[in-house]
């Protein structure tokens, strides 16, 4: 082979060589930089909206709370007494409850609506026999948003001796801010309950206490019974046979 030969084989060689080396090299960068990204995204991951309650395409945007266009009816309401006390969990303290109404309301399909987060608080607020004005947090054992009708608890969550003088005169039940039940605390109660007073929230016109006297329960299983013999009758498409449809906090968080 003559040296023009070798000398053109070298140098392709050489070239070959180099083209190798380069396409190694970017290679090598490329996967580089995808470490770093990779790295960088890990490092600083990317930070997410706050969450937003946000109805399910069949349900209807959630409306204003507290007001007096949201104000639910009183059906029917029945003062219970309970033997065995129980801890509500529509409290942050699990306030001992052994007496209460229970109650059935109608409201607007927006209002009653199940949500992803928090829901409405559901609100009670009335005078004693001396004058004294107190406010609960009203446990709840359905929705209602098909119906319209919603079976609720209204506790009282004081010692029933101090409780006793609780009468439906000056009643009022509303619904308040979104919040999850479990929350609740006196001082959200005097919170919500000037907001109410604020926006215009007045008692009842005429609310119908059923019997004259309190409808006595062993415990809060037989509370749970109660309140679902009156889901069948004013909410059935909720209704299953002697159950809770409703888990003492209610599941929509």
């Amino acid at each position: 082979m003559s040296s023009g030969n070798i000398q053109m084989e070298s140098q392709f060689m050489t070239l070959t060589r180099l083209n190798q080396f380069g396409i190694a090299s970017m290679i090598a960068c490329s996967i580089a930089a995808t470490s770093t990204i990779a790295l960088a995204q890990a490092a600083s991951p990317a930070v997410n909206a706050p969450a937003v309650n946000t109805p399910g395409s069949a349900l209807p945007a959630l409306p204003v709370t507290p007001s007096i266009n949201t104000v639910p009816t009183i059906i029917s309401l029945q003062p219970v007494t309970i033997k065995e006390s129980y801890a509500t969990d529509f409290r942050s303290e699990h306030s001992q409850v052994s007496s209460g109404w229970l109650m059935v309301i109608r409201g607007g399909a927006a209002v009653l609506a199940p949500r992803a987060l928090a829901e409405p608080l559901l609100l009670a607020s009335g005078t004693t026999a001396s004058g004294s004005v107190w406010t609960e947090s009203i446990e709840w054992f359905n929705h209602g948003f098909v119906s319209g009708y919603r079976v609720c608890f209204i506790p009282c969550t004081v010692p029933q001796q101090s409780g006793a003088d609780r009468t439906a005169q000056g009643l009022r039940v509303w619904f308040g801010s979104p919040k999850l039940p479990e929350s609740v605390d006196a001082k959200t109660l005097q919170s919500e309950l000037e907001q109410a007073d604020r926006v215009g929230i007045v008692a009842a016109n005429a609310v119908k206490v059923e019997g004259s006297a309190s409808k006595a329960l062993a415990n809060r299983d037989e509370l749970v019974t109660a309140a679902n013999a009156l889901i069948a009758r004013w909410a059935p498409d909720e209704s299953q046979a002697g159950e809770s449809t409703v888990p003492a906090v209610p599941a929509n968080k």
